[in-house]
C-alpha cells in the first residue's frame, strides 16, 4: 500500500483525486487544504509521496517543495498545475521535484499518467534508499573493520597504483592519513616500496586476477620499525586492487617468547635438578659423617653449619625454580620502566639510598617478570655497593637501532674478575641466581644486559632493547 499526501486548496479537486487513486486499490490517500497543514501532518505521519498543487494562497507549490526538501530530502514530490506554465516546471525540477504535471486536457488521461508516475517514482526512490542504505552499511563495515583495508587503482599499465580508499585501521597500521594519500601513487607515499615483495604481488594479482597471501616483515619502514604484517591481495571486478592486512607484530613476539620460554624451561629442568641433587648429596654426606663425631662437639658443630648451608642453598634453589617456572608462561606485554622501579623501591630496605628514575620514562615489551630485573639490580647495589653509595640512577639513551637503559650506582663497583662470571648461574655471594634470572627474563624478548662499570667507581648495568621492543611515553598516547 502506497501512502499518498494530496495537497490542494480546492476541496473538489482533493475529493476527486483521493477517490480516483483509492479506486486503484493500492493507494491510501490523506489530504490537506494547505501546505502549512501538510507540513504539520508530515511531523506525525508517514507518507511515501506528496502530490501538490502549485496555485495555493498561503504558500505556492514551489515554496512548499522547498520546505519539504529542507526537512525530508528524499521524500518523493510531484507538483502539478492547471495552468500551462513551462517556467514552473523548470523551477520545480531545479528544486528537486520528482515530476511536474500540467493538469490540462482529458482529466482521466491526466490521472492515469499521474498514477503511473507515482508507481515509478516510489519504486525508484525505494531502490535509491535501499542502495544508499547498502552503501552506508558497506561504508560503516569498511571503516570499522579491525583489519586494515586499502583500495588501489592501477596506472601506467600496472607499473604503479594510486590510492582510492583507506579505512581507519589501515591508517593506524600504515601510519598515514587517508586525506593525505587519496589520489597519490603508492611509490610517492612509500618511496622504495618496489624493493618489497608486496609490490610485485600487487602487479601479479592485477595481471592474473588471482588473490595472493603475503607475510611481510617491515623492518625497513622507519615509521613502523620491526613490524610484521599478513596481507591478502585481491583484484575487484572493477579492476581495482584491494589489500586486507593485519599487523601481527604482537603475535610474532609472543611466538618468539614461547620458543624462548620452552628453551628456558628445558634449562631449568636440567641445571636446577642437577644443582639440587649435588646439594642433597653433600647434605647426606655430612649427616652420615656426623654419626661418627657425636662426641666431638667442635667437629659436629662444623658439620651442622655445613648441613645448614646446604639446606639453605636448596631452599634458595627451590624458590628460584618458582620464579623461573613462571618465566615465559604469560605473554610479554608493554611495561613502564619507572613504574617497575617504584614498585621495587617500596619492597626493599633502601636505607638512605636515593633512586633516581629515568627522565625519558620509556616502556619496554618484556616478560611479566620484568620488574624482578630492577629488583635484583637494586638489591645487589644495596647489598654490595658499600656505605659510600648514596645514589642509584636510571637513565636511557636511544640510537637508530636500540634503546640503552642504564642502571648505575656510586658504590664500590665490580672487579674485572667477577665481571667474567657475573651472570652465570650460581655465581655470587648470596644465592648466585638473581642476575642469572635477570638475564633470562630479558632474553625472552631479545633484550640483553651487560655490566660496564669501572671497578671502584660503581656498577653500571646496561640493558639493550632492540628497535620495536620499546616506546616512549609520547608514543603511547598517554
Amino acid at each position: 500500500m502506497i501512502s499518498v499526501l494530496l495537497v490542494d486548496d480546492e476541496p473538489p479537486a482533493l475529493d476527486s483525486g483521493k477517490r480516483y487513486l483509492e479506486t486503484k486499490g493500492h493507494y491510501k490517500v490523506s489530504t490537506a487544504l494547505s501546505p502549512l497543514t501538510a507540513l504539520e501532518m508530515l511531523k506525525t505521519g508517514h507518507y511515501d509521496i506528496i502530490i501538490s498543487d502549485y496555485n495555493m494562497p498561503d504558500m505556492d507549490g514551489i515554496g512548499f517543495l522547498k520546505e519539504v526538501r529542507a526537512a525530508y530530502p528524499t521524500l518523493p514530490f510531484i507538483l502539478y498545475t492547471s495552468k500551462s506554465r513551462t517556467d514552473i516546471g523548470g523551477e520545480a525540477f531545479d528544486n528537486e521535484a520528482d515530476f511536474y504535471l500540467q493538469r490540462t486536457g482529458n482529466p482521466i488521461l491526466v490521472m492515469e499518467e499521474l498514477t503511473q508516475k507515482i508507481l515509478i517514482i516510489v519504486e525508484r526512490r525505494s531502490m535509491q534508499e535501499a542502495l544508499r542504505a547498502s552503501e552506508e552499511k558497506f561504508r560503516q563495515l569498511f571503516s570499522r573493520m579491525p583489519s586494515g583495508v586499502a583500495i588501489y587503482e592501477a596506472v601506467d599499465n600496472g607499473e604503479d597504483f594510486v590510492f582510492r580508499d583507506f579505512n581507519t585501521a589501515g591508517e593506524a597500521i600504515e601510519h598515514v592519513r587517508k586525506a593525505e594519500v587519496i589520489g597519490k601513487r603508492v611509490t610517492e607515499v612509500f618511496p622504495g616500496v618496489k624493493e618489497f615483495g608486496i609490490f610485485s604481488v600487487f602487479q601479479r594479482v592485477w595481471r592474473t586476477g588471482k588473490p595472493e597471501f603475503f607475510p611481510m616483515a617491515v623492518y625497513q619502514d622507519a615509521r613502523n620499525p620491526g613490524t610484521w604484517r599478513e596481507i591478502w591481495t585481491y583484484k575487484l571486478p572493477t579492476g581495482e586492487i584491494v589489500s586486507i592486512y593485519n599487523d601481527i607484530t604482537e603475535r610474532k613476539r609472543a611466538e618468539e617468547a614461547l620458543r624462548q620460554a620452552n628453551k628456558q624451561l628445558n634449562l631449568l629442568s636440567s641445571i636446577t635438578r642437577h644443582d639440587i641433587l649435588n646439594q642433597l648429596m653433600a647434605l647426606k654426606g655430612y649427616l652420615y659423617l656426623s654419626r661418627d663425631y657425636l662426641g666431638d662437639n667442635k667437629t659436629l658443630s662444623d658439620f651442622l653449619a655445613k648441613e645448614e648451608k646446604a639446606a639453605n642453598t636448596i631452599e634458595h634453589q627451590i624458590k628460584f625454580t618458582k620464579d623461573y617456572q613462571e618465566l615465559g608462561v604469560a605473554a610479554p606485554k608493554w611495561q613502564n620502566v619507572n613504574a617497575s622501579i617504584h614498585k621495587v623501591i617500596a619492597g626493599l630496605p633502601m636505607r638512605a639510598v636515593h633512586v633516581e628514575p629515568d627522565p625519558a620514562d620509556p616502556e619496554v615489551y618484556a616478560d611479566p617478570l620484568f620488574e624482578k630485573v630492577f629488583y635484583n639490580l637494586i638489591d645487589n647495589a644495596l647489598r654490595y655497593g658499600g656505605d659510600q653509595m648514596k645514589m642509584i640512577r636510571i637513565s636511557s639513551e636511544e640510537s637508530d637501532t636500540s634503546l640503552t637503559i642504564v642502571c648505575e650506582d656510586g658504590g664500590v663497583g665490580i672487579t674485572a674478575e667477577d665481571k667474567k662470571r657475573l651472570f652465570t648461574k650460581g655465581f655470587g655471594k648470596n644465592t648466585g641466581l638473581g642476575l642469572f634470572l635477570s638475564r633470562e627474563i630479558l632474553a625472552i624478548t631479545g633484550i640483553t644486559i651487560t655490566e660496564n662499570g669501572m671497578p671502584g667507581k660503581g656498577a653500571r648495568f646496561e640493558i639493550l632493547v632492540p628497535k620495536g621492543g620499546y616506546r616512549m611515553r609520547e608514543d603511547t598516547g598517554v
